[in-house]
């Protein structure tokens, strides 16, 4: 029989796990389904998966799994096309949207791991999205240049599909790759795929987040105002575990809005991505005579080469590093910093940290307006 324990790491995972053996009965069942369903580990284990849900009897569904558990191919449940596997509920006592994932587990007898993935916040935003391109429709057939301006309208809504197609592809695609490769490694390579896979699934919160924050730049802003730099600073870094930085220079004011902080939100995950959460980032900040403050925010990470330099604030840039460690990036991080700070009437440049050292670092520089 399988070892469960080895399954106990999925109880720090952002995913619901259940793992059922060849007789349909539940062998494993972590914390969070646990907390989504309503019911306790202690409840459900050893009982028919479609006992504990009856709606499950006969089904299409349960055929499905069945076969997984037979040997077949990873079987996938996506709500548009498919009702619910394991409901699962908001704190309201609404139901959940999942995507479901059936993966067949062989050691030395036939296991199957379901993994119930809670996506109600994409969906969400992709249904504000559409609302937003069938206001902008509807708004813009009484004017003179309607033509025109629906189709700049279907542009904007198309880059937040684009975003979310992209990157929503790119990180759930790790999840299932990782999660296949702990339904086949020991316990000895269990953790590291654990944190490979906790690495990925945190993803999708970092997308969602750039996603709104896409869509609220393309909103009209409310004005600029002064903000307190080293507020701004403190507060973005409060958003990572164990930030490791310095702030360097006295405060001052400069003048943005309310989307400030998604900007240095940003730029720290793009530090953290290619120097790592123990590596210090240096940040300084100085005014300059034109009116504009200067601040510079150096990572001791491996650096880009000259050829990418150019092309680093570009929609999809995933800021490549020199150690070619590229692809863990989000994909619209520093695209955000480029429009925001044109949204503040400012500039960003990118240099070496420190050009002279075999890991060069990299150095965004951000002049804003001073208050």
């Amino acid at each position: 029989m399988t070892d469960c324990n080895n399954f106990k790491i999925t109880d720090l995972f952002p995913v619901g796990i259940c793992v059922i053996d060849s007789d349909f009965k539940i062998a494993f069942w972590n914390r969070l389904i646990g907390y989504w369903t309503g019911k306790p580990k202690e409840e459900v284990t050893g009982k028919r998966l479609d006992e504990v849900f009856p709606h499950l009897a006969g089904s299409v569904v349960e055929e499905r799994i069945k076969e997984v558990l037979s040997g077949a191919s990873p079987a996938v449940f996506s709500p548009q096309f498919h009702d619910a596997v394991i409901p699962i509920y908001l704190p309201s006592g609404d139901e959940r949207i999942q995507t479901t994932t059936v993966l067949p587990l062989c050691t030395d007898g036939t296991y199957a791991v379901i993994v119930v993935e809670d996506v109600t916040e994409i969906k969400r935003e992709v249904s504000a999205y559409r609302r937003m391109k069938d206001s902008a429709i509807i708004a813009l057939n009484d004017k003179i240049n309607a033509e025109k301006e629906i189709v700049r309208a279907n542009e904007e809504a198309n880059v937040y599909i684009s975003i979310m197609s992209h990157d929503l592809k790119n990180t759930n695609a790790l999840i299932m790759s990782y999660a296949l490769k702990l339904a086949e490694c020991g316990n000895e390579e269990a953790e590291n795929c654990a944190k490979k896979i906790m690495m990925a699934s945190t993803g999708i919160n970092d997308i969602i987040r750039n996603v709104s924050t896409v869509r609220k730049m393309s909103q009209e802003s409310q004005g600029l105002r002064p903000f307190s730099l080293k507020k701004v600073l403190t507060d973005a870094a409060k958003n990572f575990d164990g930030l490791n930085y310095e702030i360097n220079g006295d405060d001052r004011r400069i003048l943005c809005d309310d989307l400030i902080a998604e900007l240095f939100v940003n730029i720290f995950s793009n530090c953290v991505t290619h120097a790592g959460i123990e590596s210090k980032i240096h940040i300084d900040i100085r005014e300059n005579d034109n009116g504009y403050v200067r601040v510079s925010v150096a990572d001791e990470g491996p650096g880009i080469s000259e050829e990418l330099k150019a092309d680093i604030f570009s929609r999809f840039n995933k800021s490549g590093s020199n150690d070619g460690n590229d692809d863990e990036g989000k994909g619209t991080g520093l695209y955000i910093v480029k429009v925001l700070m044109t949204r503040y009437n400012g500039n960003v440049a990118i240099t070496d940290a420190y050009p002279n050292c075999d890991r060069r670092g990299l150095k965004i520089c951000l002049d804003f307006k001073a208050a």
